[in-house]
């Protein structure tokens, strides 16, 4: 049985990201919670009366009880079971909290909520919290998105690390278990790779097994956001993959300032896997 962190803040993007998590499980046995965090710090709680923070919580309940209906009656799946959590911290805290009681494998959620600035690929909530989550996957999905099979994945790499066993089986599950097709792309800096690079490239060859795989090397003839969306456009990919640990090209798009001037906006969902050394 899998276990599916389902965070939500009533946004036409969250539902879309429930939705999409019913679609791609659907043959799966699991329990989706479905979260909503309303933070209220101890100044704002001195400040409110009894009456309105008994009435904001009773909202949230019914909103969560109505998106719980809602997904029931349009799923209709026996395999799966959903279940409601509501917290009143930030989401990211909620969300640590959370797994801390609950065995958590994978989150989805969408890419920004309904107020966000429209230029951002990620809102505030979602960058915070994948850099933040360590122990699980977080797969986000873009604003809009309409589910399709997973059948071509890629992951970008720059190949200058090591790869876990726990990193790679991540990769092998998603490409396993949904029969898909593995495109590994490095973007080159140099003309050659390091002899780093060329070590960290055949254990990755030796991990990545039981479907098809590709290895492709890009130059590097523009911005790399820009490069990983050409690619991603071109050959019809369904889900991008990359690792976010210091110094990488995923660290760099999760700058909310950056993302914003490289221009960093998968049309696809998008996981990303922790760094867990």
């Amino acid at each position: 049985m899998k276990h599916i962190l389902l965070p939500t803040d009533f946004s036409d993007n969250a539902w879309s990201a429930l939705v999409y998590a019913v679609k791609l499980y659907k043959y799966e046995v699991c329990t989706f919670y479905i979260l909503h965090a309303n933070p209220l710090t101890p100044s704002s709680l001195s400040n409110l009366s009894d009456v309105y923070l008994k009435n904001t919580i009773q909202q949230c309940k019914r909103q969560l009880k109505e998106v719980k209906n809602q997904i029931e009656s349009s799923d209709a799946n026996a395999n799966h079971n959903f279940k409601t959590v509501l917290k009143l911290i930030d989401l990211h805290v909620a969300v640590k909290a959370h797994i801390a009681e609950n065995p958590i494998d994978l989150i989805i959620m969408g890419t920004k909520g309904a107020s966000i600035n429209k230029q951002l690929f990620f809102g505030s909530n979602t960058t915070r919290l994948v850099n933040t989550i360590k122990v699980c996957p977080t797969l986000i999905v873009p604003d809009q998105y309409d589910y399709k099979p997973i059948k071509q994945i890629v992951f970008s790499t720059d190949l200058n690390r090591f790869y876990t066993n726990q990193e790679i089986k991540t990769i092998n599950d998603f490409t396993y278990d949904n029969n898909a097709t593995l495109r590994v792309i490095n973007i080159q800096v140099n003309d050659n790779l390091a002899p780093l690079q060329q070590y960290n490239l055949s254990i990755l060859k030796k991990g990545l097994q039981g479907f098809k795989t590709h290895y492709h090397s890009v130059p590097n003839y523009n911005k790399k956001a820009e490069i990983i969306n050409t690619f991603i456009n071109d050959l019809d990919i369904d889900l991008l993959i990359m690792v976010n640990y210091k110094h990488s090209i995923m660290e760099r798009f999760l700058n909310e300032p950056v993302i914003k001037k490289i221009g960093f906006n998968p049309s696809v969902p998008f996981l990303v896997i922790p760094d867990n050394q």
